[in-house]
């Protein structure tokens, strides 16, 4: 089965193969549409809801696949033709990418939104108006059954905010000053937007690195999108410029030597990169989201540039609210990270813990299989683990020029650990964790690298980038290897 699924959707037959399959939707939803309409001329109002709503579903479903299916002919022949019109400059493969700009993902997110909201209550809708108010009074247990209209309800919202949001923000697009961005150099261009009301507090801009791979396939198939690296800078309100359409955005972001290049060739393992705008404003808070083209070119600094100017980066100044505690003792420089502190994440974690044991709850009330509860309280323990380490893991770091100290358990336990400086190879801050997809918030882990391989984890769960690579600055300062300006300190 796989094999003809891939076969089909790698040939030209498919855009035919996939209307054949969605003509059965259009026909059933047609004939239920006209079976309600003859009810309703009957006089009979009631009988006719349920015809008329399946029958609106699968019409829509039928012949909204039907013009995806055509829409998606138009823009892959598009792209099949600047392909074979540049076949060694891949940045040129997408029609915005060509024209030098990097077209916003809000009008895209828009549809979206709105198309998922109207299937998700047509389908769940029924529940509320033909499940009996007596079903709930004699079984409490099949209130459950409401989250699904509820969930329609956030649907909703999440549409019309959206909505909002192009209403209120125009058409907006990053033009690239040169197409592509190249690995090793400043990604630089301008944000085009429109604002009604402007950001008292600046614009925030955040480039990432994103490895989205899809698992499984047709109704199990998944997307995950996880955060390789990233970027920030905070764009101050006296560096706006007028525009003839608004607001222009000035974008300056380095992009490191050793980042890898957007690669979509595999459609289930994929590397793309993400710019993304979002501000405070009153009303609908602004957020655009903009995929980027980087690639290495003949542009890109060689090695030996490439460390030249990681040694002429300017050092890490402190974060103004750090997480974690730095003080100078007689041993050396102590780096504590304390319990609890990041307190977002572990309240977001201890939400969806409780709401999972509550499911387990659920299924051993109903009678449910033994198998079912049992694989889910495994999972159930994991995560306890999960919420002990955020709200009660401490780690505590001692680093001078003989080597590191380092002791990690629940509030202040755990056995010391010390490696000498002679075998210590670097000392690198690296992405371990993250909340949500590719716009989501990344969690950051100082990792100590001995020379044969092995890593210790020093400290972890530390949200902002800045304070990550100015911890891995300052360890090397104590260990009297320099600075590092943020990237891996290495031993010689």
């Amino acid at each position: 089965m796989e094999i003809i699924y891939a076969v089909i959707r790698s040939s030209k037959v498919a855009p035919f193969v996939l209307s054949l399959f969605a003509l059965p939707f259009c026909g059933f939803g047609l004939f239920a549409l006209a079976s309600g309409v003859r009810q309703l001329r009957e006089g009979s109002p009631r009988p006719t809801i349920m015809p008329l709503l399946f029958g609106l579903v699968f019409a829509l479903a039928g012949f909204g696949a039907l013009a995806g299916v055509w829409l998606e002919t138009g823009r892959q022949n598009r792209k099949d033709r600047l392909q074979a019109e540049n076949p060694t400059a891949p940045w040129m493969r997408r029609v915005d990418w060509a024209q030098g700009r990097c077209n916003s993902k809000t009008k895209s997110t828009m549809i979206s939104a709105w198309v998922f909201a109207f299937f998700w209550n047509m389908v769940s809708a029924p529940i509320v108006y033909f499940m009996p108010l007596s079903t709930f009074q004699k079984r409490p247990v099949a209130l459950v059954g409401l989250l699904f209209p509820a969930a329609g309800i956030g649907l909703l919202i999440w549409a019309v905010r959206e909505t909002l949001a192009w209403l209120e923000f125009g058409k907006t697009y990053f033009e690239m000053n040169s197409v592509p961005g190249v690995i090793g150099r400043e990604l630089r261009g301008n944000i085009y937007a429109r604002f009604p009301r402007p950001p008292d507090h600046g614009i925030r801009l955040k480039l990432s690195c994103v490895n989205r791979v899809v698992n499984g396939s047709g109704k199990d198939q998944s997307v995950k999108e996880r955060i390789e690296w990233r970027a920030e800078k905070l764009v101050s309100p006296g560096e706006f410029y007028s525009s003839p359409t608004g607001t222009m955005i000035p974008v300056s972001l380095h992009i490191p030597c050793d980042a890898a290049e957007t690669d979509s060739q595999d459609s289930r393992n994929q590397i793309v990169w993400m710019l993304e705008a979002d501000a405070d404003v009153p009303g609908v808070d602004y957020k655009n989201l903009f995929e980027v083209p980087i690639f290495r070119t003949k542009d890109s600094p060689s090695e030996a540039e490439a460390n030249a100017l990681a040694s002429s980066q300017p050092a890490i100044d402190k974060p103004p609210n750090p997480a974690v505690i730095v003080s100078l003792s007689s041993s050396g420089m102590e780096f504590y990270f304390p319990a609890a502190r990041n307190r977002g994440f572990a309240v977001g974690a201890t939400v969806f813990f409780l709401l999972w044991s509550g499911i387990i709850a659920i299924m051993i009330k109903l009678g449910a299989p033994f198998i079912f509860p049992f694989f889910f309280l495994v999972f159930d323990l994991i995560m306890f683990y999960v919420i002990l380490q955020l709200w009660l893991g401490t780690s505590r770091v001692l680093v001078s020029t003989s080597g590191v100290g380092v002791r990690t358990g629940l509030l202040g336990g755990g056995e010391w650990h010390d490696i000498p400086v002679s075998q210590i190879s670097a000392i690198q801050a690296l992405i371990t964790a993250q909340q949500g997809g590719a716009s989501g918030t990344p969690f950051y882990s100082i990792q100590l690298v001995q020379k044969d391989g092995k890593k210790v984890v020093l400290g972890q769960t530390i949200r902002d980038k800045q304070e990550s690579d100015w911890l891995v600055q300052e360890m090397g300062k104590a260990l009297g290897l320099g600075t590092g300006q943020g990237r891996a300190i290495a031993a010689n």
